[in-house]
């Protein structure tokens, strides 16, 4: 099969799927719930602790793959929202439909748990039923699913998703006379990885980054802060997710939060395009240079938006600077009346 999902992918899409059917009221999903709906306790093996921007590399994956669609808000309606179409991309009928969304968020399972858990989903007869769709699927020319041999100790044998490849047949360690240790979560699925080639001098920003950060401007007092950013590249795109949030280094307080894309040009420039939790909506561009061992990213403002009730922002000045794992940054700002002044300097360390 030509297409191969992550599990970070596979996941969102199981959900999305299930959502339909089962939360039809709320659907098409928000990111807020796909997050949540990825990372429920229940009805999900492993468990995954997908962060946001974790979630939207995989939906620009699955977008890449025709399986899911964004779509922008209406009338009415401030949130942009996600809906899976991989039904009809794969042709799927209902029974085909709720047996691979249970495997999408299950992994492996014999067709009787399997027709356990698409009770809400469709209802089939007896695990006969659900074993005569599985073998329909696995006989497709471009087979869906697997039977996979039956290792020791299991009484039935397992069906898997070939939705992310080929599943591992590799046979279970040999057993010690040590006792078992507790089984843990899952890790979470590593964020997708960086290509030159497509991210260009960007890819070496991609990574999550964290450390201290002063802060100062002519209208309030000085502070200190921590701050988190995660970068995190777009597959096949020259685009790469950017997320920030601070805390107060005194109280840990929550200060600042934005979300955006971080942008390469086709002349080699760079943009910037931000939406920060005070509700400021920031649009930036620059250029970047690199020479090997530093890179240099300066942004200029073209357009800072507010809400309402939003602080006055005129425009912003950026510089960030690259060497090795170290990231630092100055932020300069005309707010609330006052010229363009320093406001922000931070030193960040990939972890």
């Amino acid at each position: 099969m030509d297409i191969v999902l992550t599990p970070a992918e596979a996941r969102v899409l199981g959900s999305l799927l299930e959502k339909e059917r089962t939360v039809p009221a709320t659907y098409p999903l928000t990111m807020k719930a796909l997050v949540s709906a990825c990372n429920q306790t229940s009805s999900r093996d492993p468990l995954m602790d997908l962060s946001t921007v974790q979630v939207e590399a995989a939906v620009e994956g699955l977008k890449a793959h025709k399986l899911v669609r964004k779509l922008l808000p209406s009338h009415g309606d401030r949130s942009v929202k996600y809906r899976q179409v991989a039904v009809d991309a794969l042709a799927l009928d209902e029974p085909q439909r709720a047996v691979l969304t249970v495997l999408l968020l299950r992994g492996p399972q014999t067709p009787q748990e399997l027709r356990t858990r698409t009770e809400r989903l469709h209802p089939f007869a007896d695990a006969d039923e659900v074993e005569e769709v599985l073998r329909d699927m696995a006989g497709w020319g471009d087979p869906l699913v697997r039977l996979l041999p039956r290792r020791p100790g299991q009484r039935d044998a397992r069906w898997a998703h070939l939705l992310a490849g080929e599943p591992d047949l590799a046979p279970p360690e040999p057993s010690s006379h040590a006792a078992p240790a507790p089984a843990a979560a899952a890790p979470t699925p590593a964020a997708p990885a960086a290509d030159p080639a497509v991210h260009g001098p960007l890819a070496a920003l991609a990574g999550t980054w964290s450390g201290p950060g002063r802060g100062h401007y002519p209208t309030i007092d000085p502070f200190g802060y921590t701050e988190r950013l995660e970068v995190v590249p777009l597959p096949g795109k020259p685009r790469l997710s950017w997320r920030t949030s601070t805390r107060a280094a005194d109280d840990g307080r929550g200060l600042h939060a934005d979300a955006g894309f971080l942008r390469l040009t086709d002349d080699g420039g760079v943009e910037l395009v931000l939406a920060t939790a005070s509700g400021l909506v920031e649009v930036s561009s620059g250029v970047v240079e690199a020479d090997g061992v530093a890179l240099e990213i300066v942004l200029s403002s073209e357009a800072v938006v507010g809400a309402p009730t939003a602080k006055s922002v005129t425009a912003t000045e950026r510089t960030y600077r690259l060497v090795g794992d170290t990231l630092t940054y100055e932020v300069a700002m005309a707010a609330v009346g006052q010229p363009l002044t320093p406001h922000l300097t931070a030193t960040l360390t990939r972890s």
